[in-house]
């Protein structure tokens, strides 16, 4: 591992160190990917403070192994060989530069790529903005988008909008920053 420092670089969080697991260094991880396997092959990963409590180094880390352990995962790190160095990564998190991260698939989005943007509601034929993305959220039936109100939305509510697409959500465009929804905007 080597250490640098973080530049204004953007860098996604692909995994939290929560603890040790056994006596040869290996660390139980909370991944964050749709594909775990993806820690294995992305390059140039970083160990880094935390976002709750952010540092100006990281250090370079490479994962040689990665195991399905219960609900989460075990992982071996080159140059971790022992349960201290591993119980001294607790807390940390393993990032990669948004840039190295692959692109999504045309017909698909990333869900950081959706925060930030506007909602516009169709409905009846009259189209307003509900407001904008803040997050999205994972349930049981479909994932709902958070949309938040912004300047020029109809209210000062938040609304719950389900992620259907096609259905529900009618359009995504990354590039002029709006998705597009059939819903009733309950003004």
């Amino acid at each position: 591992m080597s250490h640098s420092s973080l530049s204004s670089q953007d860098y996604l969080i692909l995994a939290d160190i929560v603890g040790a697991y056994g006596i040869k260094g290996w660390v139980r991880l909370r991944v964050r990917l749709d594909d775990p396997n993806l820690l294995l092959t992305l390059p140039n990963l970083q160990l880094a403070s935390s976002s709750k409590a952010p540092s100006t180094s990281t250090q370079s880390v490479t994962v040689q192994a990665l195991k399905r352990q219960g609900k989460g995962f075990i992982a071996c790190l080159d140059g971790v060989t022992d349960r201290t160095a591993a119980e001294a990564l607790r807390g940390l998190e393993i990032q990669v530069a948004t840039a190295a991260f692959p692109a999504a698939p045309d017909d698909e989005v990333y869900w950081r790529d959706l925060e930030g943007l506007e909602v516009w509601c169709t409905e009846e034929g009259s189209r307003s903005l509900l407001g904008k993305v803040k997050t999205l959220l994972e349930t049981g039936a479909n994932d709902v988008l958070v949309i938040a109100p912004c300047e020029g939305s109809i209210d000062e509510q938040e609304h719950l909008v389900p992620w259907i697409p096609d259905e529900v959500v009618t359009r995504i465009d990354l590039s002029d920053g709006r998705i597009e929804v059939d819903w009733y905007a309950n003004v």
